[in-house]
């Protein structure tokens, strides 16, 4: 209740930083470091570590049923390789790079904030299903980004420790206080987001609307907690993506209106489209102000919350990590 933060619950963390092994004290070892650094390669502390999280995740390393899906990036692996060039991979489908694709959604998702009532609380951001923090950390360390905190959402343990290991070298550790923007990571499901309704100005989801299993519950959701005329910004890849059999990779994939369509039932209005060949699509979608249409989409994500398919409820804690709630 009250404060400038979303309504969230905390609970103790379990996204722990793993502390520096032996790799990192053997002669050597120092310069490898900074040549491996300078090349972009990953250094022994991340090498350590993702054996730590290969040895205590076993059974996460390779998704048990074989098909890329939600499960495949709980995996450390996937999680370990997801920035250190599996993202780059997306450029042949058009995706315009990180630096580009960030521009655009910052666009879209300030473009509404000069309109919110003076009296508002402070924007808060959320970068739902985050990953390795790609975009979050591009966020948190905008001096000029127009929202005063970003959360980082993402189901994946594995994801959130890469999130993590990377604020933490850019920011500092525990809290990242180097970032201008305060930054707070959550575990959580975002068919069940632990986020109070109408909370937030802003959310933004790079590339996962076509790894959510329920994504019209979690588009219901994701409406719920944007405040009256806040901007949900997504990308994903269109029906015609490279390199995937649509039957055989798990993955559900778009066309410009299956997401209007997506977007107008869960209450959304405001729909615009940028798409690049062969496959990238960005879209923009904005929580209406008017209160008839806004309370029909909130209506229909709390009726979409009592099924079963949502599971357990997941929070965050102030320090700044979360988990699920067991």
């Amino acid at each position: 209740e009250g404060g400038d933060m979303p309504k969230i619950t905390p609970v103790p963390s379990s996204v722990k930083r793993l502390k520096p092994g032996f790799l990192s004290r053997l002669p050597g070892v120092g310069q490898l470091d900074s040549v491996a650094k300078a090349l972009r390669l990953p250094t022994s502390s991340e090498i350590e570590g993702l054996a730590r999280d290969v040895v205590r995740d076993a059974g996460r390393v390779v998704p048990s049923d074989g098909v890329l899906s939600v499960s495949t990036f709980q995996s450390p692996l996937v999680s370990f390789a997801y920035e250190r060039g599996w993202r780059r991979s997306f450029e042949a489908n058009g995706f315009p790079g990180p630096a580009e694709e960030y521009r655009l959604a910052k666009d879209f998702l300030e473009a509404t904030l000069a309109s919110r009532p003076e009296d508002a609380k402070p924007p808060v951001l959320l970068d739902c299903s985050c990953g390795s923090g790609l975009f979050t950390r591009r966020f948190a360390a905008d001096k000029e980004l127009g929202f005063a905190q970003v959360l980082a959402l993402d189901f994946s343990e594995s994801m959130l420790r890469q999130t993590d290991g990377y604020a933490a070298r850019e920011a500092g550790e525990k809290t990242y206080s180097k970032y201008p923007r305060p930054l707070t990571l959550l575990r959580g499901d975002v068919g069940r987001l632990p986020i109070q309704s109408e909370s937030l100005a802003g959310v933004h989801s790079g590339a996962a609307i076509h790894c959510w299993p329920a994504p019209e519950i979690a588009m219901a959701e994701l409406a719920r907690v944007l405040e009256p005329g806040a901007v949900l910004v997504l990308t994903t890849f269109r029906r015609s993506v490279r390199g995937f059999g649509q039957n055989r990779s798990g993955y559900t994939f778009w066309d410009e209106e299956d997401l209007r369509k997506l977007t107008r039932q869960a209450g959304l209005a405001n729909f615009k489209a940028i798409q690049r060949d062969p496959a990238f699509i960005m879209v923009k979608a904005q929580k209406p102000l008017d209160e008839k249409a806004g309370c029909e989409g909130l209506a229909r994500a709390i009726l979409l919350r009592q099924l079963p398919e949502f599971g357990q409820e997941l929070a965050v804690s102030p320090a700044g990590r979360s988990d699920a709630s067991s």
